[in-house]
């Protein structure tokens, strides 16, 4: 009796197991057809299908419309035989109250973590498409993969990084010129070789001359006897600008000096100007006079145009003289006539 009940309660266990398994596979969806009513829609794959199993569940803006039952090649149409070049073809049993348009199309998307089943989803391309696939288990839609990349970025920004990479790779492709130029411009070589003219000069040998005047100047620089002339020709060189700043204010006196000698010859300039307007003003005057002298009915006029009074002039100039001459004589014959007595 004993061992039957143990029996029992073994029995009950391993019911009791079945029952959580066989629940546990319907809400995974795996058992979902057996309680529902549903028709049968062929997906067909051309380029094939990777991930898809059977059993996996099916969606449609999220909501779950039915699950994959079969994954086979697609057969030929006329003797039904697998042929593996056409693709690929998912049998989806869609439940019943669900009608799919007949734009519609199926995408498979792959997991972007690499592991675990891919998201199968129907798309309906047109949403004012009123006529429905059929229920018979004839209906075929496309399907297609979505890449991994569409997932990622859209197909937008795809196509904006496919430009920035051919902008890129063209502009790669004018700067590599360029790039070679700079490169021979860079590469090492010999003076010597462009002193004999063997090859042109670049950077480098640019450098070189640069890096021997700089020694040779050190050289110079570092010789005991140039620092000491060096030193003597600054201190000229500060004697003649400490000349040079005495010679700057001596101008600059000089200059002021020649301000006040301008000031004195203007002053100077102007009393000229006053004095030669006064002598103007007399000659003008004393001009006048003398026309008036030369017209005028006066004495004066009269005595300066009358002919006569020349001729009593000089009558009267010639007895002056006559008795000039007289008065000599009796002079001279008073001091004889005093010398004889």
């Amino acid at each position: 009796m004993s061992g039957s009940r143990q029996n029992t309660i073994v029995g009950l266990f391993a019911l009791a197991g079945f029952v959580v398994l066989a629940a546990l596979i319907f809400m995974s969806g795996g058992g979902r057809s057996l309680f529902t009513s549903t028709y049968r829609v062929n997906v067909h794959f051309p380029q094939g299908v990777v991930g898809v199993q059977s059993g996996q569940g099916v969606t449609l803006h999220g909501k779950r419309i039915g699950e994959t039952t079969a994954v086979e090649f697609k057969k030929d149409k006329d003797t039904g035989i697998p042929r593996p070049e056409q693709g690929v073809v998912v049998v989806v049993d869609v439940d019943s109250e669900y009608d799919l348009p007949t734009k519609s199309k199926v995408v498979v998307a792959s997991s972007i973590m690499g592991f675990g089943r891919p998201a199968i989803q129907v798309i309906v391309e047109d949403p004012m498409d009123h006529t429905r696939l059929a229920k018979d288990g004839r209906a075929e839609i496309p399907g297609e993969m979505k890449p991994m990349i569409d997932q990622v970025l859209p197909k937008e920004m795809q196509h904006t990084l496919q430009d920035a990479t051919h902008q890129l790779a063209t502009l790669a492709a004018a700067l590599t010129p360029v790039a070679q130029n700079l490169a021979r411009l860079l590469e090492s070589r010999n003076v010597q070789d462009v002193d004999l003219k063997q090859v042109t000069a670049n950077l480098d040998t640019v450098i070189q001359r640069f890096d021997t005047t700089l020694k040779s100047v050190n050289a110079v620089l570092g010789d005991p006897r140039n620092q000491e002339n060096f030193q003597v020709a600054l201190a000229n060189v500060r004697q003649m600008s400490e000349s040079g700043v005495t010679l700057v204010a001596n101008l600059e006196a000089m200059s002021q000096d020649g301000r006040d000698v301008m000031k004195d010859a203007h002053v100077l300039a102007q009393r000229l100007i006053g004095t030669a307007d006064d002598m103007s003003g007399v000659l003008k005057r004393m001009d006048t006079s003398l026309a008036l002298l030369n017209e005028g009915p006066g004495t004066a006029g009269l005595f300066l145009r009358d002919n006569r009074l020349y001729e009593e002039m000089v009558l009267t100039s010639r007895r002056m003289t006559l008795a000039v001459d007289d008065l000599r004589e009796a002079l001279r014959d008073g001091k004889l006539h005093v010398k004889s007595e």
